[in-house]
């Protein structure tokens, strides 16, 4: 919000700016005729203003006073540049651009800026925030509403290409919606960087934070970007352009920045598992970016705070998925008309996961019950507008099999509670009795069967429900019980199982390596002359002594430092081409943590000085990194170095 109280609002005081206007028009040059008729003129625009939020621009002033147009824009600027405070209050204003062709979308098209001005009456205190605030809220909704109606997304595949060419001039911040708003404020009147920033402050900043708090743009921080124009992050709150935005970075990860990363050495290869897990592949980039490496270094940044868009957008699909065989699953259970065990459940011929059956299960409409018998345990749903169809059901299953499991099903979800009417829920407790009956001492049944009073007592009914409750119950709990069981002799079979795959691939892939390896080596045997190979052994014995000799005058060899030591022997390419072909065994490398910038590539060491030397340089790096412990002002380049050689060594030198 804009503070009413901020200099840059702040403008002179109301008499003092006619007493000096007509100073300045009463000067016998000429120069300044007209001037005070001209803040009149804004004052009374400015009067009108709460009724109509209209404020004159240069064009409208110029033909009111009948002065010619440059005239009356050098008095503007005399009066709201050059005086401090100023007389006239100079205000942007973003709004519909009568003569654009909005049809293609773009900004400029569909808006324009008009420069309008201010002359705040005694009433404001010598503040212009109101008026400043009102035109503010008219280029917000100006903008507001050609984001919503005139704004074309230019395609994945342009905008993608867009955002590469961006990234690669390290020109980021123009893919910014701030960046292409702001270009609406650039105005002829702003001839100072001060006066530009003012317009930033009480203009484009208000405006976008509107923007930001109506949702039409989103807005993050990137406190580590580089360049202050990437630090203030807006993008165009749609889904669908942040998730093309997202996949173009994620692109231009993997087709250019870790490619270059593998060439120089600092990365090594990843599978398409790998490749598909963004937060963790970019994670691992982010710390060889220096600030050399510009905005490609800000994208990866920005890709890992938009990572959770895609994963929110996943997430969103997941329920969407969800939801749908929801809702088909329970409308098959409504069409059923009758109670529906879960267990043999399908959708579209597949089992339902564990997930869904819950979100069936506690559904505001479905009624559930879990029953157990003999084969074991069951779960049954119940539509609550099916009530009547499945007591129609189960009544027809018993009288037909005499089978009262449906009855018992229904009855423990107390259906009896949910029926409209009185003499339904009596029927229901009618066939329920009846189902009873052979639950009778066999003397009672004998007896009542003999003279036709084949009915149960409530008293009775109370007493064979509570003893069913508790088989039944019983029964539920040995079933589940079996079936975790079951389940655990399943996942541990399935353990056993994966662990020998396991190891029967790392055999197989062992035996690959060696095969490989003897063929390779009689290729290699076969494939050089005597010629070549004593060409490469020439070439490495001088790489090992260069890198040797630098080590023993306590320099730090790495590519470059080879490259310059053999001279134009080799370039680039092929010193790294050369040195992972053939001197893999006989040179070690590692990397200085915290410090990409002085140590841009790996420090090589040969395994030869290691084997010679490695005691002596581990006990070194072991003093030094403990001097630097215990020092009052250690020196963190000195303490960086040698603890990661100290880490190296101990990882590298039992294995010589």
């Amino acid at each position: 919000m804009l503070d009413p109280q901020s200099p840059e609002l702040k403008v002179a005081d109301y008499n003092s700016a006619l007493q000096l206007t007509q100073a300045l028009e009463a000067r016998g040059d000429f120069q300044y005729k007209g001037i005070h008729k001209l803040v009149l003129i804004i004052g009374d625009w400015t009067e009108k203003f709460v009724a109509n939020k209209i404020l004159p621009s240069a064009e409208q002033l110029a033909r009111e006073l009948t002065l010619d147009k440059e005239r009356v824009n050098a008095y503007l600027r005399e009066m709201s540049a050059r005086q401090n405070p100023p007389i006239v209050k100079k205000i942007c204003m973003v709004d519909y651009n009568p003569t654009g062709d909005s049809s293609d979308g773009r900004i400029a098209s569909f808006l324009r800026l008009i420069t309008v001005f201010a002359r705040p009456s005694q009433t404001d205190a010598g503040s212009s925030h109101r008026y400043v605030d009102g035109v503010n809220q008219t280029s917000f909704s100006s903008i507001q509403r050609w984001v919503k109606e005139r704004r074309q997304f230019p395609g994945k595949d342009s905008f993608q290409k867009w955002i590469y060419d961006c990234i690669d001039n390290n020109k980021l911040s123009e893919t910014y919606a701030s960046s292409e708003i702001g270009n609406l404020f650039q105005d002829n009147f702003d001839v100072t960087p001060v006066l530009k920033q003012t317009t930033i402050n009480i203009h484009l900043k208000p405006v976008l934070k509107k923007l930001v708090d109506s949702r039409i743009l989103y807005f993050y921080r990137n406190e580590n970007a580089l360049s202050p124009g990437n630090r203030s992050v807006f993008y165009y709150n749609v889904q669908d352009e942040i998730i093309a935005r997202l996949d173009a970075y994620k692109k231009y990860l993997s087709e250019r920045i870790i490619p270059e990363l593998q060439r120089i050495g600092v990365l090594g290869n990843f599978s398409e598992q790998d490749l598909q897990n963004t937060r963790s592949i970019a994670g691992q980039v982010l710390p060889f970016l220096s600030p050399a490496y510009g905005d490609q270094k800000t994208a990866v940044e920005e890709l890992l705070s938009l990572i959770h868009f895609e994963e929110e957008e996943k997430e969103k699909k997941e329920k969407e998925e969800k939801k749908a065989k929801l809702s088909e699953l329970l409308d098959y259970i409504k069409s059923a008309n009758r109670l529906v065990d879960l267990n043999y459940l399908r959708f579209r011929g597949e089992p339902i996961e564990e997930e869904v059956k819950n979100l069936i299960v506690n559904h505001d409409m479905i009624l559930s019950s879990d029953f157990a018998d003999k084969k074991g345990l069951y779960v049954f749903v119940l539509h609550k507008d099916c009530i009547n169809g499945a007591i129609e059901t189960a009544k027809r299953v018993f009288s037909a099999t005499g089978n009262d499991s449906e009855i018992r099903v229904l009855a423990k979800m107390n259906i009896r509670d949910m029926m409209e009417s009185r003499e339904a829920s009596s029927q229901f407790e009618k066939l329920e009795y009846s189902s009873l009956f052979k639950y009778l001492p066999f003397i009672t049944r004998f007896f009542r069967s003999l003279f036709g009073n084949n009915v149960v007592h409530r008293f009775e009914a109370e007493e064979i429900r509570a003893r069913l409750a508790a088989e039944q119950n019983k029964k539920i709990l040995e079933a589940r019980t079996k079936a975790a069981q079951e389940e655990k002799v399943k996942l541990a079979e399935r353990r056993v199982k994966d662990r020998e795959a396991v190891e029967a691939t790392a055999k197989a892939r062992a035996a690959a390596a060696v095969a490989n390896s003897d063929s390779g080596a009689s290729v290699k045997s076969s494939g050089l002359s005597s010629e070549q190979e004593a060409e490469i052994k020439r070439n490495l014995s001088a790489v090992l002594d260069v890198i040797d000799h630098a080590w023993s005058q306590d320099e730090l060899p790495d590519r470059e430092y080879l490259l310059q030591a053999l001279g134009g022997d080799m370039d680039e390419n092929t010193l790294i081409n050369f040195l992972k072909k053939n001197a893999k065994k006989e040179i070690h490398s590692f990397m200085v943590r915290n410090q990409e910038e002085q140590y841009s590539f790996p420090i090589l060491i040969s395994r030869r000085f290691l084997k010679k030397n490695g005691k002596v340089l581990l006990d070194k790096a072991k003093r030094i990194v403990d001097e630097q412990k215990n020092a009052g002002m250690p020196e963190q380049d000195k303490f960086d170095f040698y603890i990661s050689f100290e880490d190296f060594l101990n990882r590298t030198l039992p294995k010589i």
